[in-house]
């Protein structure tokens, strides 16, 4: 073994060397992290390695062959790593070096995996805060459209990190009227689409670049009828559904249709709590969402609760209107994942887990729509109107302009 360590800005780093690993202390009571030669070899990020313009790796993770132990050295905030000959089989006669930034290393261990890793953090449980009606009501975030819009970078991160956190802002004073691209033109802008764009590129779907939300006959999705529409997710029967949904009220003169959110995170472990046999025969049955209509066919099965997936905290799916046959296994199971769900159900029935908001002009809603329920109740258009506008983004896109925002904000 070689021990190596340096003292940079009172942070003491340490190296040490193994046969096939390098394990190196922090000393600010983070976990030492153990990196594999392979793993630092193949994620070298000099010039010839990864292309300093379009920042795109140039060789594959199966070129990689270390056969004999580097040469290591701690110099000040970096870790410098001479590879013997061979160490890519797409040129096995020459040497190469490695300087790898301690900071970057931390940020990218994977053993153990810190909390601070890019994608942890949107899946760390300490930076999403689960909700009820009360704590959301206490924490309740409520941003005027002119602080997202105009120079405000603060306005902004804010609006970013309740997101992160709830899944759930409104808006206020939100133009209910579009604004002309200029005098001579009458194409007019719409706002809902506006607004969703400081937070990604808009997500058209067959509903168009945005969408009505109002009375319509004949209509083909139950949210154009002023019936009663429960708490569900939209798109649910696509591979991937939309990560945010907007919602603008741009009329909203009737009795009733008072807008309702869930945090569906704090409904599952609530579940988990009281019942783990329910929790886990959810998280085991696959259901399937459709949507057969106006000449659309879509179809896709998934868990009403979803732990599987490392980069996302958890992942909730439901949205009863959409649901389609459910294909089981067995006859053995079908009783206790109806049982199940039942139990899922009263814990969404609860009163003091749904938060409700009365959208008035003007005001807009932004929610996750991979963690946040949302619906209305039922409303009567008699001698009224209610009209709102809507569109969706990716919640990619949501986490690149966070992560960009955080980075802007530590330079």
């Amino acid at each position: 073994m070689i021990f190596l360590s340096s003292k940079v800005m009172q942070r003491h780093y340490r190296a040490t060397q193994f046969s096939d690993t390098i394990k190196i202390c922090w000393n600010d009571s983070s976990s030492p992290s153990v990196f594999h030669n392979y793993w630092l070899r193949d994620h070298c990020q000099c010039s010839a390695c990864v292309h300093p313009s379009n920042k795109q790796k140039l060789h594959s993770s199966g070129d990689v062959k270390v056969s004999a132990k580097p040469a290591i050295e701690i110099a000040g905030k970096n870790l410098k790593i001479k590879w013997q000959k061979g160490s890519l089989r797409t040129d096995l006669e020459k040497t190469h070096e490695s300087v790898f930034d301690l900071d970057w290393l931390k940020r990218h261990s994977y053993s153990p995996k810190p909390t601070s890793n890019l994608d942890n953090s949107f899946n760390s449980q300490k930076l999403v805060k689960l909700w009820d009606k009360d704590v959301y009501e206490k924490e309740k975030y409520e941003v005027d459209y002119n602080d997202i819009t105009s120079n405000n970078p603060a306005g902004l991160s804010k609006t970013l990190d309740m997101i992160k956190k709830f899944g759930l802002v409104f808006l206020k004073n939100v133009p209910t009227e579009g604004r002309k691209l200029n005098p001579d033109s009458e194409t007019e802008t719409i706002s809902v689409e506006e607004v969703a764009k400081i937070f990604g590129p808009i997500r058209e779907t067959f509903y168009g670049k945005s969408w009505d939300v109002k009375i319509v006959p004949e209509a083909k999705n139950i949210a154009y009828t002023n019936l009663d529409l429960g708490l569900h997710m939209d798109l649910l029967y696509f591979e991937a559904p939309p990560g945010l949904q907007y919602l603008h009220s741009l009329k909203n003169s009737v009795k009733g249709g008072t807008s309702i959110f869930l945090d569906s995170f704090k409904a599952v472990e609530y579940l988990k709590q009281i019942s783990p046999e329910s929790y886990e025969i959810l998280k085991s049955e696959y259901i399937t969402f459709h949507y057969e209509n106006d000449n659309h066919n879509y179809h896709y099965q998934k868990k009403i609760i979803d732990t599987s997936n490392p980069n996302e905290y958890l992942q909730v799916n439901y949205s009863p209107p959409f649901q389609g046959p459910i294909i089981f296994e067995n006859n053995n199971k079908i009783e206790k994942f109806y049982k199940s769900l039942f139990e899922f159900e009263q814990i969404l029935k609860m009163p003091g887990m749904i938060f409700k908001y009365r959208l008035n002009p003007g005001d807009l809603v932004i929610f996750h729509n991979r963690r946040v329920f949302h619906g209305r109740t039922s409303f009567d258009a008699v001698g009224g109107e209610r009209h709102f506008k809507g569109t969706y983004t990716d919640w990619d896109d949501f986490k690149d302009l966070e992560r960009r925002s955080n980075f802007e904000e530590q330079e």
